[in-house]
C-alpha cells in the first residue's frame, strides 16, 4: 500500500500546479488536483477535524476510488494530507469506496467498502477496516474483509452493499450500511461489533417503500435533542412538484430506534437540501458536542464543467454545517468561523470570487448574479426561494428527463443568508429553516443587483 501511495502523492506534486484556478473555489474544500465525490470519514481526532473523501488524483473524472484526506482547526482552512487508502489489495482492487471515522484509544480507524469487479464482470462490495496511531499513514488490517455479503438475508443484493458510518452506542461499535433490496428498493442494514474487527449483521435497521428510491446511498445515523435521524442520498427517489427534482436527492428521515429489535421506527422524511448540488452527507461531533456535516457540492449524472474545460480538476465540498433539530426536520447553520471569512456584499456590487449577502424581506424578490448575456436568478417569488442556472452559458445537464435548470422551496421567507464563491451560491432561508445549494459557473462580470 505504502508504493502505492507514495506513486500517488509523487504525482499530485508533480501535477497540481497545472491546475487551472479559474473556477476553484476559495473557501470550499477541493482537492489539489483530479476528481472528488463524496466525503468520507468526517471526524474530531487530536484537537483537530479530518476530512477524508472519494479521490481519483489521475483525471477530472471519476476512477478507481481512493481516499483523499485533510484535516482543519476550524472549517476555513486546510492542510492536505498524504492519500489515506489506495486500492491496493484483493478486497478493494477496483476502489476503496465510502465510508467513515471513529476514536478508539486514541487510535483512528476507518471503515470503508471494498469494490471489486470480478472478470464475469459481477461485483462484489465488502467491508473493510483500516487504522492510524498518527491520524496520517493508514495500515489495513489483516482480518480484511470484516463483513461480506454472505452476512446479509437472502433478500438483500450482496452486490449493493456499501458506505458503512460508524458510532458507538451504550458500549458497542455499529455501522449503517446501504444495501439494496431485491424488491428494488432501498435499505439501510444495521451492523454490530466489540472491538471493530468482529462484525456481525444486526437487522435491516429501515427498508423504503417504493417510491423512495431503488437504493439508498451514504447513510448517517445520529440522535439530536432526543431525536433519532437518518440522512441518506436516495437514488430517483418519486419526484413531487419541488421535492426530489434530482434524481440523486438527499433526505432526512427523523424517527426512533427501539434497541431491543434494532430497528430504525420513521416518522417523517423531508429533503434535505433543494438546490441542484448537495449529495452524501456526513456527520460529526465537534470539540463542542455539535453535530457539523458535510455533503458533496455535485450530483451523478451531470455536466462536470471544469473537466469539460480540461481544468484538471472536478466537484468540491458543501460549507459544512451545524445541525440543529427543529421539529422533526433539520435546521443548518454556517459555523461562525466559516461566515466571519465571507466578506459581506451588498446588492450592487460586483463579486471578485467570494461574498456573503444577508437580506431581512418582507415581500417578492429577484436576484440576478453575471452580466446581462451570462447570470444566474435567485430570490424569493410567489411564495418560494428558488435558484435558476437558465441563463448560464456553460450550461449543466443531468441525466433528469425533465428540466433542472430551476430548483425551489415553499416556504415563508423572512431572512435569506447567501454565500457566494468562484463556483457556487449556498442560500440559507430563515436562519437554516431551508437550503438550496448549487454550482454555478459564469464567465463574464458578476455584478448582483435586483431585478
Amino acid at each position: 500500500m505504502r508504493k502505492k501511495i507514495e506513486e500517488v502523492h509523487q504525482y499530485i506534486q508533480e501535477n497540481k500546479a497545472i491546475v487551472n484556478q479559474t473556477f476553484k473555489p476559495e473557501k470550499h474544500f477541493s482537492a489539489e488536483i483530479g476528481w472528488i465525490n463524496d466525503p468520507n470519514g468526517c471526524v474530531f481526532f487530536r484537537g483537530e477535524y479530518h476530512l477524508f473523501y472519494q479521490f481519483y488524483p489521475y483525471d477530472s473524472v471519476w476512477g478507481p476510488m481512493h481516499w483523499g484526506h485533510a484535516k482543519t482547526k476550524d472549517f476555513v482552512n486546510w492542510d492536505h494530507l498524504p492519500v489515506a487508502l489506495a486500492p491496493d489489495m484483493p478486497y478493494d482492487k477496483d476502489g476503496c469506496f465510502s465510508g467513515s471515522a471513529i476514536v478508539k484509544d486514541d487510535t483512528l480507524w476507518l471503515m470503508y467498502t471494498g469494490n471489486v469487479v470480478n472478470e464475469d464482470g459481477t461485483v462484489v462490495q465488502i467491508q473493510n477496516m483500516a487504522y492510524s496511531k498518527d491520524g496520517i499513514h493508514f495500515e489495513k488490517i489483516a482480518e480484511n474483509p470484516v463483513a461480506t455479503g454472505r452476512i446479509l438475508p437472502k433478500e438483500l443484493v450482496a452486490a449493493d452493499f456499501r458506505d458503512p458510518k460508524l458510532f458507538e452506542k451504550n458500549g458497542r461499535y455499529y455501522a449503517v450500511v446501504a444495501a439494496k433490496h431485491q424488491d428494488e428498493i432501498g435499505t439501510v442494514v444495521l451492523l454490530g461489533s466489540d472491538n471493530l474487527i468482529d462484525w456481525n449483521f444486526e437487522s435491516i435497521f429501515l427498508k423504503g417503500e417504493a417510491h423512495q428510491g431503488f437504493m439508498w446511498e451514504c447513510p448517517d445515523f445520529f440522535e439530536l435533542d432526543g431525536q433519532a435521524f437518518i440522512t441518506v442520498s436516495p437514488m430517483r427517489y418519486q419526484r413531487t412538484d419541488e421535492d426530489f427534482i434530482n434524481l440523486n436527492s438527499t433526505v432526512t428521515i427523523a424517527g426512533q430506534v427501539d434497541w431491543d429489535k434494532k430497528v430504525f421506527v420513521q416518522t417523517s422524511v423531508s429533503e434535505l437540501d433543494h438546490g441542484h448540488d448537495f449529495y452524501a452527507p456526513q456527520s460529526l461531533l465537534d470539540d463542542k458536542g455539535q453535530r457539523i456535516t458535510i455533503a458533496w457540492m455535485h450530483n451523478w449524472g451531470r455536466t462536470v464543467v471544469p473537466h469539460e474545460l480540461k481544468h484538471g480538476w472536478a466537484c468540491n465540498m458543501t460549507l459544512p454545517r451545524i445541525l440543529h433539530k427543529s421539529g422533526e426536520k433539520l435546521r443548518q447553520q454556517v459555523p461562525d468561523a466559516v461566515l466571519a471569512s465571507f466578506p459581506e456584499l451588498h446588492v450592487g456590487d460586483e463579486l471578485d470570487a467570494i461574498g456573503r449577502l444577508d437580506l431581512d424581506i418582507d415581500q417578492d424578490i429577484v436576484l440576478r448574479l453575471g452580466d446581462d448575456s451570462d447570470y444566474i436568478e435567485f430570490g424569493y417569488q410567489a411564495g418560494s426561494v428558488f435558484i435558476d442556472r437558465s441563463h448560464q452559458k456553460l450550461e449543466i445537464t443531468g441525466e433528469e428527463e425533465w428540466p433542472i435548470n430551476r430548483r425551489s422551496v415553499t416556504v415563508d421567507a423572512q431572512h435569506l443568508q447567501i454565500f457566494f464563491d468562484k463556483n457556487s451560491v449556498e442560500i440559507f432561508v430563515n436562519h437554516g429553516q431551508e437550503s438550496l445549494t448549487s454550482a454555478i459557473y459564469l464567465q463574464g462580470k458578476k455584478i448582483l443587483q435586483q431585478v
